[in-house]
């Protein structure tokens, strides 16, 4: 009845799906239901990232962050134990059903280091990999020092970004004094 993917509430309406049908469809297992306003067919829930496809079709202004980054540039296989998301300061930390952990940015620092990765046909904004690890660093109080170490290292003999490019982002965070011994002596 419904082509496979996932649905918001006014997206399945535009395809002829009543919210009662929408409640049969979920009843018989066609449909599950993600989270509040938010449906998935039969398996499309078991795609990669689901969480940031919920926010995203929940019209969520936000970019995945740090270690929700790192998996998606591969630097983990791990699954953090929530989905890290940067917002802009003042903004609303989003209500939902799943463990969000939300770090606020300054406007001017928000949209910069932004790519664009598509999970189940919806597109996510994503930081890139130098913008993930310098925000590791400046966040390093809450994700810890051992974990952007680790990016750091993988990073750079992973050829993922250049020590320019990670600098840039470290000078944006206020952290290049912090990350450039490291750096230094990756290459000393």
């Amino acid at each position: 009845m419904i082509p496979r993917g996932i649905y918001t509430v006014d997206e399945a309406a535009r395809l002829g799906v009543s919210r009662m049908q929408l409640s049969a469809l979920v009843k018989s297992g066609e449909l599950e239901r993600l989270s509040r306003g938010v449906y998935a067919t039969a398996g499309a829930g078991n795609v990669a990232m689901v969480e940031a496809v919920v926010l995203k079709k929940r019209s969520v202004d936000f970019v995945l962050a740090l270690e929700s980054a790192l998996r998606v540039h591969d630097f983990t296989s791990a699954t953090p134990h929530a989905l890290w998301i940067a917002m802009p300061r003042g903004a609303r930390t989003p209500s939902v059903d799943f463990p969000v952990e939300v770090v606020h940015v300054d406007a001017s620092a928000y949209q910069k280091g932004v790519e664009v990765h598509e999970f189940n046909g919806v597109r996510v904004r994503v930081y890139s990999a130098a913008r993930t690890v310098a925000d590791l660093f400046k966040f390093r109080g809450r994700v810890g020092l051992d974990l952007a170490l680790d990016a750091l290292k993988t990073g750079l003999s992973r050829r993922l970004f250049s020590v320019d490019e990670l600098m840039r982002y470290a000078r944006l965070n206020r952290v290049a004094n912090v990350i450039r011994p490291y750096v230094e002596g990756y290459f000393g």
